[in-house]
């Protein structure tokens, strides 16, 4: 079955980028965030900064690319095994379950929120 689903072009796709960013700042002025993001990425922050190491990276990146693992894998440079043992990582530090799709939203406007 064909899908009618209308692809949009780079110029609708930019358009809706910059309507997006707009939104995003908004909010940030007018809410005050600190209470609202998801506490884990803070503890991701931390933890890279004392440990010299890219979880919070590997998570922006993980997100983005709708968690496929062969993918960030690739994109990051690691044997898929490494990735999955950040992913794992960055759920116990974290606390959170990356299989959730309501986990994963929350972190994705989170860490956009958080610019």
């Amino acid at each position: 079955m064909a899908s009618n689903k209308k692809s949009l072009s780079d110029e609708e796709r930019a358009e809706n980028q910059q309507r997006f960013s707009e939104l995003l700042d908004a909010i940030r002025q007018d809410v005050d965030l600190d209470d609202l993001l998801h506490p884990g990425l803070d503890k991701l922050a931390e933890y890279d900064r004392a440990n010299k190491s890219d979880l919070l990276h590997t998570l922006c990146v993980y997100l983005d690319n709708d968690c496929n693992a062969q993918l960030c894998s690739r994109l990051l440079f690691l044997h898929r095994n490494s990735l999955v043992y950040r992913v794992r990582r960055i759920e116990e530090i974290a606390d959170c379950n990356l299989s959730d799709p309501s986990v994963r939203a929350y972190l994705r406007l989170s860490i956009m929120l958080r610019g």
